[in-house]
């Protein structure tokens, strides 16, 4: 009996207790809120009729705009669990619809007593998918058939809601949930598919790759907050399925972006994109301070105690939702082993939510900042609109015999890294030629110079004798493409400067004569780059190499699986192909007939097959290039060692050792750095000249924009853009005869080792005189007036030419600016700065890209003219845009010629001349729903990385 009467007792007193707990967080005026509101439905005859309450049932009332039963249930619910934050947010949430303004605030303040003032990540993320996609960025999203994910999502409370795949067996889907229990967890969404089944019965390892969205909901519970987001694992994440915020698909957690949210609950919204199982994880957080200094992806190298790369790019994040981040100055407070360093920088504005890397510049007041060659420790301040930031820096030092990097200003204005090797020996007439080599994917510039090594009597020996190693890279999956092929020509070309104007530099480097190599994507790169720079090739080292993605495997098949191959027409799908057509080399095998060339691979290679490389031999052996192609025994992708113990390896062994010194010689070449001749006169083995007997070229050109002659001819324009045209050309001592193929207009570069202009030039049976040509040495080229008449022409007239043909991704291969529009209503004047902010984001973390931000009202100060714009907005939002919208043909309607295209979700998104020689880029929409699904063209995404945006290689001029 006692101990009966013990137990009552206990069980009393626990109730009790846990009675007093529960009530302890709940103030006054939550309660009397809720007894108000309890009789106010009583009187009013308003019940929750559900018997059977749950966080997940009030949930499914707010996702189908069942107001006043989610208030009557939350009501209920409350009374009985007076202590659940997420429900009292979603009952404020509820009087906000209504303008119940005083009952939210109430609601609010108990939820942030509660929980907090945000709810730090999501608790339970709703999946829809698997869906088939496509390689390309452009593909289409199955769900915009049922009206959006928007609209599909509120019905994900419903278990007989299905959508359509032919990815699972019954060919239907439904949402699934998954469960997250802190900020740090990592979502894995598996679609539990039987892959072998779909890879063997399709033959293909595309099909692995899939598209879906998760959805899942916060509560932001005060108003002013810098909310701070975080989403690792994706590309793109939609707050309230609305504003684009980027997200990082390299799980980087370094990088957070601010976003300007009212009180209430608010949606994630997330198109998954990747290959077997997704993994993602988003956190949310309120920032105290509105600066965050992250650390440098890369810093520039002292070399032999000297400066040589200048340039620092600090990547600066503005956490303030609202306001506008300066930067004015900068200085260094502190500096070990050295005295001698300064530094400053341009003044730069960063927007809202932005992460920009400003630009630092490194400079000294003597030539020798370390004697003794050591690390220098600095620490950098910044002033700042928002207070003084100071951040450490390390700056290693490297010695005479090592590889080092060094930083440069990239073509885009951004500043990029690369690795270096200085020759060991020395060069003839103090100019030594360049091995230009290309990493694969993930391989750090620095590895793939020192990969360059070989043992001598048991010390490993860096680089070549009489020739500079130079390793550029450039962040992304680039695939030594577009921005890729540009930062690796830029990187040449600053090597030279440097070299040249630097005393302590003994042996200049020469950015014309150059012998490209690189290893499996660098492989790929080393063809790319060779068959668009032609006339700077000594020879050619691949490596591993394949030869165009769209074929690689299945890594970027193009139009296979696509959602969109239902739906395109094919003269479209004609026209995105031909935008990606000048990355084939194989299509420009002809530009290299003349050059030596070394391609080799293991025979055990699983990751590029041999195939690749022998379908490049068989290749070149119809066009007769001198060409020696091995496939190395029982050696698979990579590897240290050939024939003996550290002897190379796969890059650098005494094949390829023999083959570059072979092709790398110059003869008596020597430029000066006082006169700051350039080096591209220098050099006596002429390439071209020794064979002028007899000799014939085939030119091929698919887009004039990309890269440069050969034998000096340059075409400047197409009759049919994006079309293969042809320069054929036959060289004796007493004419130069060229026949053409689609081809409007060339120009004839004037070469140190072609005395073209010395010789009659016979172009399509019209022969110009020697005396007549010297005028396009340098100046005038030659043009087709009509199908049969050849003219010397003195300018383009306003035409497009290489400086600003398309496709849209040209914009970013330059300097440029994002202008964001200012005009309309507060909320479209917001949309504009959030789709601005988006991209100058996606550049950053896609490949290190310098995006300004600036409004269309504040560009007086700065010289426009000099820059690539994208403009973000109609004429009606965007003042800059009206200068532009009158160069092309269409309206703002949209209208396209006879087409006029009403739709609610409108877009357009073209590039138009600005200037003589720059690009503008416009995004424009006949609402905010269009402008957001033209700007969601630049989302770029290849699993397990991306592109820079609208770097999509089939992107040309859109209408959506």
């Amino acid at each position: 009996m006692w101990r009966n009467m013990c137990f009552i007792l206990l069980m009393f007193f626990s109730d009790s207790a846990s009675k007093k707990k529960a009530n302890t967080g709940i103030s006054k005026s939550a309660k009397d809120l809720l007894n108000k509101e309890e009789r106010r439905l009583t009187k009013e005859k308003i019940e929750c009729s559900i018997k059977s309450l749950s966080i997940k049932t009030l949930d499914s009332l707010r996702a189908i705009s069942e107001n006043d039963k989610l208030i009557a249930c939350s009501i209920k619910y409350l009374t009985d669990k007076p202590d659940s934050g997420w429900v009292w947010s979603n009952l404020g949430h509820a009087y906000q619809l209504i303008d119940k303004t005083n009952h939210a605030i109430t609601c609010f303040k108990q939820t942030a007593k509660l929980t907090g003032k945000i709810c730090p990540h999501v608790k339970e993320w709703h999946f829809i998918g698997p869906f088939v996609i496509g390689k390309t960025e452009v593909d289409g999203d199955p769900i915009e058939a049922f009206g959006g994910i928007r609209n599909v999502s509120k019905q994900r409370y419903k278990k007989d809601f299905v959508l359509y795949s032919e990815l699972t067996k019954s060919g239907v889907v439904r949402w699934s949930t998954y469960k997250q229990s802190t900020q740090d967890e990592l979502i894995k969404i598996d679609p539990g598919l039987n892959w072998n089944e779909l890879v063997n019965a399709l033959g293909s390892m595309a099909i692995m790759e899939w598209q879906g969205w998760v959805v899942g909901e916060f509560s932001v519970n005060e108003d002013n907050l810098n909310i701070n987001i975080q989403c690792l694992g994706v590309h793109t994440v939609y707050i309230d399925g609305l504003v684009p915020v980027t997200g990082d698909v390299y799980h980087r957690p370094d990088y957070w972006h601010s976003i300007n949210l009212a009180k209430g609950i608010h949606g994630i919204f997330i198109q998954l994109r990747t290959t077997a199982v997704q993994a993602f994880r988003c956190s949310l957080r309120v920032s105290v301070d509105s600066v965050e200094i992250s650390k440098p992806r890369f810093l520039p190298d002292l070399y032999q105690g000297h400066l040589f790369g200048l340039y620092i790019a600090l990547p600066v994040s503005n956490l303030h939702a609202t306001k506008w981040l300066k930067i004015t100055k900068c200085a260094i407070l502190e500096q070990k082993h050295t005295d001698a360093l300064t530094l400053h920088l341009e003044p730069v504005s960063i927007a809202p939510g932005q992460t920009l890397p400003a630009v630092l510049t490194l400079d000294s007041n003597r030539e020798i900042i370390s004697q003794t060659c050591e690390d220098i420790y600095l620490k950098v301040k910044l002033w700042t609109s928002a207070g003084q930031e100071v951040y450490p820096l390390t700056l290693r030092c490297r010695k005479s015999g090592e590889s080092f990097l060094f930083t440069f200003m990239d073509h885009d204005g951004s500043v990029q890294h690369a690795a270096a090797i200085e020759p060991t020996k020395g060069c003839d007439g103090e100019v030594c030629a360049v091995l230009l080599t290309l990493h694969g994917t993930t391989v750090p510039p620095q590895n793939q110079a020192d990969s360059y090594k070989r043992m001598v009597k048991g010390k490993f020996v860096f680089g070549y004798e009489n020739m500079w190693v130079l390793a550029p890279t450039r962040h992304g999956a680039h695939n030594w493409e577009g921005p890729g092929s540009l930062t690796a020509m830029t990187a040449l070309s600053r090597l030279e400067e440097m070299t040249k104007t630097k005393y302590w530099i003994k042996y200049t480097s020469s950015s014309q004569h150059v012998i490209f190599a690189g290893h499996s994507m660098g492989g790929h790169g080393a063809w790319h780059l060779a068959c668009h720079h032609p006339d700077r090739a000594l020879a050619v080292i691949s490596l591993a190499g394949w030869i165009k993605k769209e074929e690689y495997g299945d890594s970027n098949l193009f139009f296979k699986h696509d959602i969109s191959t239902s739906h395109v027409d094919p003269a479209i799908k004609q026209v995105m192909e031909a935008c990606i057509a000048e990355n084939d080399v194989d299509r420009h095998i002809s530009n290299i007939q003349h050059l030596p060339v070394l391609a080799r691979i293991g025979a055990l290679d699983k990751t590029v097959h041999p195939f690749f490389v022998r379908r490049m031999y068989r290749l070149l052996k119809e066009w007769k290039v001198d060409v020696k192609y091995s496939e190395i025994h029982n050696k698979e992708h990579w590897w240290w060692d050939t024939s003996e113990t550290n002897d190379g390896g796969a890059v650098h062994d005494k094949q390829i050792r023999d083959f570059t010194k072979k092709h790398s010689t110059l003869k008596s070449a020597k430029c000066s750095p006082d006169t700051k001749e350039s080096c591209e006169n220098s050099g006596g083995d002429l390439k071209y000249s020794k064979r002028l007997n007899q000799q014939r070229f085939t030119l091929t050109v698919m887009n004039p924009a990309l890269g440069e002659g050969l034998h000096g001819v340059k075409v400047l324009q197409q009759i049919v853009p994006f079309r293969k045209s042809l320069v054929k050309g036959k060289v004796t001592e007493s004419m130069v005869e060229i026949e053409t193929e689609n081809v409007r207009r060339f120009d004839i570069e004037k070469l140190p080792d072609i005395a073209w202009k010395h010789q009659d030039i016979q172009v399509d049976g019209k022969t110009f005189s020697s005396a007549e040509m010297k005028g396009v040495f340098g100046k005038d080229h030659l043009c087709k007036i009509d199908i049969n008449h050849w003219s010397l022409c003195d300018g383009m007239d306003g035409e497009r030419s290489p400086v600003n043909f398309g496709p849209v991704r040209r914009v970013a291969e330059n300097k440029f600016l994002i202008i964001q529009g200012t005009g309309g209503s507060i909320s479209i004047q917001n949309a504009l700065q959030e789709f601005a902010v988006y991209m100058a984001n996606l550049f950053f973390l896609t490949s290190d890209t310098l995006a300004r931000v600036i409004k269309d009202t504040e560009t007086s100060d700065i010289h426009i003219d000099e820059f690539n714009l994208i403009l973000v907005g109609g004429p009606n939002e965007n003042v800059q845009t009206s200068h532009f919208i009158d160069k092309v043909p269409i309206n703002t309607g949209i209208q396209l010629g006879q087409c006029n295209f009403t739709e609610a979700h409108s877009g357009a998104l073209f590039i138009a001349p600005h200037g003589e020689s720059r690009l503008a880029l416009v995004l424009m929409g006949n609402s905010l729903e269009g402008l957001r699904d033209v700007v969601s063209l630049a989302s770029p995404t290849i699993p397990p990385m991306t592109r820079s945006p609208i770097d999509a290689d089939a992107e040309a001029d859109a209408v959506t």
